[in-house]
């Protein structure tokens, strides 16, 4: 079966990676064979993001800007089509910030993550994020 608490903290690490601002961690969690990132934002038409060079354009061209500090809270987190090698984890993602001593949840939404073993380490092969409001 998947390890699932080494995807769990994988996943975990990516909201604090991103709210520290740790762009390579963002890249290298992604496995290096054809992965994606795919999102819809209140139901609309999907935004696809193909590849480490267009994931990281994804993620750098966001925190550029930003002038509030991020909190991705990742949470009710659950297995899915677990193999040895394979495993889709589904959580909520809570997104808060924080700006001039004032907290805000921008948003809130559901991350489907389509996560493979490579050479010992857990990935993301697809990372499908469903966000309820615009951030």
């Amino acid at each position: 079966m998947a390890d699932k608490q080494a995807v769990t903290e994988l996943l975990n690490r990516a909201g604090v990676a991103y709210d520290t601002g740790d762009s390579d961690f963002l890249i290298d969690m992604f496995a290096p064979d054809g992965p994606a990132f795919e999102m819809t934002i209140s139901g609309g038409e999907p935004i696809v993001f193909e590849g480490s060079e267009a994931i990281a354009g994804l993620f750098s061209g966001a925190m550029e800007e930003q002038t509030d500090q991020r909190r991705h809270v990742v949470t009710n987190l659950y297995f899915e089509n677990e193999t040895e090698t394979s495993v889709t984890a589904v959580s909520y993602l809570v997104l808060i910030s924080v700006e001039n001593g004032k907290l805000t949840v921008l948003s809130t939404g559901m991350y489907t993550d389509d996560c493979v073993l490579v050479d010992g380490r857990w990935k993301v092969q697809k990372r499908f994020l469903a966000l309820d409001l615009p951030y």
